[in-house]
This record gives C-alpha cells, sequence and structure tokens, in this order.
C-alpha cells in the first residue's frame, strides 16, 4: 500500500500534517523549514528561533517569531510635523513631546503610539478578534475607535467590547504568506471636544500554511 498516494489523493487525509515521504514498506510525514515533527510523528511545531537564538537580527532590532520563521524589526517614532515631535518610551511605544502654548494642530495629534505584532496561521475561520485597545484613566464620556490607515485594511472591522475597549476582527480569511498593518486609533471625548487620541500600529505576519 502506497500509504503517501493515498494521502495526496485525500482518501488519508490525516496520516500527516504538511507532506508525506515513502519509505520501504512504509512512510514517514515531513515537515516545512521552521518546524519540527512532534512526537506523534505527523503534525508540526513551530521553532521558535527567537528564544533558541537561531536568528540573525542585530541588536538594534527586535526579533518577532512568526509561523515558520522569524522577522526583525525596529519600531520608530514619526518625524517630526505640524510641531508635534515623538520621543520613544520603551521598546515598543513613543509618546508626544509637549505641545507649544495654544497649537491646536500638535493638540489634536496622537498622546501615544503603541507598536504590536501578530503571527496567525493561513485561513483561520473569521469572525475572529485579534486585538483589543482598551483605556485604563477614561475621563470623558464617549470613547470612539477607528482604522485611520494600513495595508490590508478590507480584511478587518471594530467592535466595541465594553463602553472603553474596542476590538480588531479579521472578517475575512488570509492565505499567506502575507504581511498586513492596521493603525487603530482610540480618541477620548467631551462632547465635541477631543480629550486625547492613541494610535497601535498592529502588523499582522500570515504564514503560508494552516498549522
Amino acid at each position: 500500500v502506497d500509504e503517501c498516494e493515498l494521502f495526496q489523493t485525500g482518501r488519508l487525509a490525516r496520516l500527516c500534517v504538511h507532506s508525506c515521504v515513502n519509505t520501504p514498506g512504509s512512510y514517514q510525514c515531513a515537515c516545512p523549514s521552521g518546524y519540527n515533527l512532534l512526537e506523534d510523528t505527523r503534525a508540526c511545531e513551530d521553532i521558535n528561533e527567537c528564544t533558541s537564538n537561531q536568528h540573525n537580527c542585530t541588536r538594534e532590532k527586535i526579533c518577532i517569531n512568526i509561523h515558520g520563521g522569524f522577522h526583525c524589526v525596529r519600531p520608530e517614532c514619526p518625524k517630526s510635523r505640524l510641531n508635534a515631535s515623538y520621543v520613544k518610551t520603551s521598546q515598543f511605544k513613543c509618546e508626544r513631546n509637549p505641545c507649544p502654548m495654544e497649537n491646536k494642530v500638535c493638540a489634536n495629534a496622537a498622546y501615544s503610539i503603541t507598536f504590536h505584532y501578530l503571527t496567525l496561521t493561513s485561513n483561520l475561520r473569521t469572525p475572529r478578534a485579534l486585538f483589543r485597545m482598551t483605556s485604563s484613566r477614561f475621563t470623558g464620556d464617549t470613547m470612539r475607535f477607528s482604522i485611520v490607515g494600513g495595508v490590508g485594511q478590507n480584511h478587518f472591522s471594530i467592535q466595541r467590547s465594553d463602553r472603553q475597549t474596542g476590538e480588531l476582527v479579521l472578517v475575512h480569511p488570509i492565505q499567506g504568506p502575507a504581511t498586513l498593518e492596521v493603525e487603530m486609533e482610540m480618541t477620548e471625548l467631551s462632547g465635541k471636544t477631543v480629550l486625547t487620541k492613541h494610535i497601535s500600529k498592529v502588523t499582522i505576519f500570515v504564514s503560508r500554511y494552516n498549522f
């Protein structure tokens, strides 16, 4: 019996998660680069190159593990414009410097910008909540959430989970490999007056495979 041929034609669909290799009188399951074969000898597990020090990210970059590989990232604050400038306050956060007196344009710029990195497998079932943005100090009477930029925005929507929390929801499956970016804005209002804005820049790495 050629188990691999039965696997490839779908008659032994659960034989291997990825691929099947014929051996004399038997077969072996194989995994793609970036994965290890599990003890059950059929499923594949992602290798975390970041924690196992199998990456080549330089010291000024941060290693982000993804399914089947890794990315080296360097979150950077936006350049100064319209009298609004930012300073790095942590690896993944920038905060706006104090604004000049009576400068409304600067005051309306986001107070903080945070960077987030997610890794997904291909063709996840949807809808699926991926990321939550919330305010721990809520002094206004309204909180508004919106998508204000990015790449591949049509795959996502925003929903409210409570008065001060918004969720980024994947609404269409994505076939990888792909990299998508979403800028999610949280605006705190008192009446029609903007009190503060915060932006979360979410980068989503989608792997080639569904495991």
